[in-house]
C-alpha cells in the first residue's frame, strides 16, 4: 500500500510540472493596449466681419501604448476623427453650432493640409498614424498636434457661442501589432477612444470703409450756385446686429456742418470752403453725430451694406482764393 501512495506521487511530479511549463506559453501571445486624450480646440472670441483671416487653434493629441507581453512588438496605431455631435454627417467641413446655427471648421493634421480623418472614411480617410516599436513589459508615450481652421467667407454667421463634441462614437483608437515588422494597416475594432470638443465664441463686429467725397472744381466767386457731390459708406455687421453711422467733420459739428481748409499750396491762404453732409438726395435731412436724430441706422446681416452720402458746397457763402481745399470726417459706427 505504501508502494502505491510512493508511485502516484512520483507519477504527479511531472503532471504538474508540464502544467506550469505550459502557462508562460499561452501568456506569450501580445499584449498591446494604447490610451489617449486631446485638448479642446478652443477659437476663442472671433470676429468674423473684420477684414483679418479666420483664426486657427491647436490641440495635442497625447497617447500612451503598453505592451504587457515578452516579445518585442512593432504597432501601428490610428487615432480616428469622425464628424462631431454637432455636425452629423459633416466631414468636410465639420460644422459647430449655436442654436441652429452653424459655423464651418476643419481639423488638420500638425502644419499640413491633410485633413483628420479615420479608417473606412470615404470622405476624410486619413487618421494620425503613429507607428511605434515597444520592447516587452514596457510602454511607450508620445503626442501629436492636431490644427484647426474657421473657414473663410463666414460673415453672415450670427453672433454666439458655438460647439462641437467628439467623443463617444466620433473618436476612436485603432491598433495592430507583430512580433516581426510594423503591420501595414490597422485593426478594424476599437481599442479605446479619447474625448474633446471645439468651441468658439462669435463677437458682434462691425466693418466700416467710405469713399471720398469729392466735390471737383468750385466756383469760387460769390453769389454761386450750390456745387453737389456724393459719396458711398460702406457698413458690415454681423447678423442680427444694429447699428447707427455717425458723421462728424474735423471741427466737431454735429450737425454735419464742416468746412474745407486750404492744403498749403497757396502760402498765407486762410480761406475755407464751408459744406454740409445730408442723408437724403433733396438734402434736407442733415447727417451728423447726435445718436437718433440725425444719425443713420441699420442691421447688419453679414453683407456689406452701401449707405449714400449726400454733400454740398454752399455757393452763396464762396468768396475764395483758388487752391486746394480739403478736410478730414470721421465715420464712427455704433452697435
Amino acid at each position: 500500500m505504501s508502494f502505491l501512495t510512493r508511485s502516484l506521487k512520483a507519477l504527479g511530479l511531472p503532471l504538474l510540472f508540464a502544467l506550469l511549463w505550459w502557462l508562460p506559453a499561452g501568456s506569450a501571445q501580445a499584449a498591446v493596449t494604447c490610451n489617449a486624450n486631446m485638448s479642446s480646440v478652443a477659437f476663442g472670441t472671433v470676429e468674423l466681419v473684420d477684414g483679418t483671416a479666420p483664426p486657427s487653434a491647436n490641440a495635442t493629441l497625447s497617447y500612451t501604448c503598453d505592451n504587457t507581453g515578452n516579445s518585442t512588438e512593432f504597432v501601428r496605431v490610428c487615432f480616428n476623427i469622425g464628424d462631431g455631435d454637432e455636425g452629423l454627417t459633416n466631414f468636410n467641413p465639420r460644422v459647430m453650432k449655436s442654436g441652429t446655427n452653424s459655423l464651418k471648421f476643419q481639423l488638420y493634421q500638425s502644419t499640413s493640409g491633410t485633413i483628420w480623418g479615420s479608417n473606412g472614411n470615404a470622405a476624410v480617410p486619413n487618421p494620425f498614424v503613429a507607428t511605434l516599436s515597444i520592447a516587452r513589459r514596457s510602454s511607450t508615450s508620445g503626442s501629436a498636434t492636431m490644427r484647426g481652421e474657421l473657414l473663410p467667407l463666414q460673415s453672415t454667421v450670427p453672433p454666439g457661442a458655438y460647439q462641437d463634441n467628439f467623443g463617444g462614437i466620433h473618436t476612436s483608437i485603432t491598433l495592430s501589432s507583430s512580433t516581426t515588422a510594423t503591420p501595414a494597416t490597422c485593426n478594424t475594432s476599437m481599442a479605446d477612444n479619447f474625448s474633446f470638443s471645439v468651441t468658439a465664441n462669435v463677437s458682434k463686429s462691425c466693418l466700416v470703409t467710405a469713399d471720398p467725397l469729392n466735390f471737383g472744381t468750385v466756383n469760387g466767386l460769390p453769389g454761386q450756385a450750390d456745387k453737389d457731390q456724393t459719396s458711398t459708406i460702406s457698413v458690415t455687421c454681423t447678423t442680427p446686429t444694429a447699428y447707427t453711422v455717425a458723421l462728424t467733420p474735423s471741427n466737431g459739428s454735429t450737425a454735419g456742418v464742416g468746412s474745407m481748409a486750404p492744403t498749403g499750396g497757396v502760402p498765407g491762404n486762410t480761406d475755407t470752403v464751408p459744406y454740409r453732409l445730408y442723408r437724403n438726395a433733396a438734402r434736407t435731412t442733415v447727417w451728423g453725430s447726435v445718436t437718433g436724430t440725425n444719425t443713420v441706422a441699420g442691421t447688419g446681416n453679414g453683407l456689406a451694406q452701401v449707405l449714400t452720402l449726400y454733400g454740398r458746397v454752399l455757393g452763396a457763402s464762396a468768396n475764395v482764393r483758388p487752391d486746394n481745399y480739403r478736410d478730414v470726417v470721421t465715420v464712427a459706427v455704433t452697435y
